[in-house]
C-alpha cells in the first residue's frame, strides 16, 4: 500500500513543472494548467471544509516534529490543485511534439548556475539524517596475538 503512494510524487513534479517557466514550458502550456489548478484549489475548498471532523484527529495523531497544517487540512485542495493541473497535459504534448523537441535548451549563464548553487546551498536538509558512505568504514579486527590472521 504504501509503495503506491510514493507513485504520487512524478505527478506532482509534473505539475509543478506545468505552471513554472523555470522548466521551458510557454504560456501555451502554462496559463491552462495554471486556470486548472487554480480552479482544482477553489473547488477543493468546500470539501476542505467538509473534512474537518477527520482531518482535525489525524493532525493531532502526528508526531509534532512532522506534522504540517497545511498538508492535513487542505488535502483535498492540494489533490485537486494538482488535478486540475493536469488540465495543461495536452498542451504540453502539443508544445513538445511542435516545438521543445526541435530545439536545445538555452546554455545555463554563469549567474545562473551560481544562483542555483546559492538555493542548493540554503536548503537544509534536518529531516533525514546523511550517513556518510564514503570512505567505507574500516572494519575491526580482532586477533589474539599479533603474528595470527584475523578472524
Amino acid at each position: 500500500m504504501l509503495g503506491s503512494l510514493a507513485s504520487c510524487t512524478p505527478v506532482v513534479r509534473y505539475t509543478d513543472e506545468l505552471v513554472d517557466s523555470r522548466f521551458g514550458r510557454s504560456l501555451f502550456t502554462r496559463l491552462p494548467a495554471t486556470i486548472g489548478a487554480t480552479a482544482g484549489f477553489a473547488i477543493g475548498l468546500p470539501f476542505d471544509v467538509l473534512a474537518l471532523p477527520v482531518s482535525v484527529p489525524v493532525y493531532v495523531t502526528q508526531p509534532s516534529e512532522t506534522r504540517d497544517p497545511l498538508s492535513v487540512f487542505l488535502f483535498p485542495s492540494f489533490v485537486l490543485w494538482k488535478a486540475g493541473a493536469l488540465l495543461g497535459t495536452p498542451f504540453d504534448l502539443v508544445e513538445l511534439a511542435l516545438w521543445r523537441s526541435w530545439h536545445a535548451p538555452a546554455p545555463r549563464t554563469q549567474e545562473e548556475w551560481e544562483a542555483i548553487e546559492r538555493e542548493w546551498d540554503a536548503k537544509e536538509y534536518t529531516e533525514y539524517p546523511v550517513t556518510p558512505i564514503w570512505p567505507a568504514p574500516i572494519a575491526p579486527t580482532t586477533t589474539d596475538n599479533p603474528g595470527s590472521a584475523p578472524r
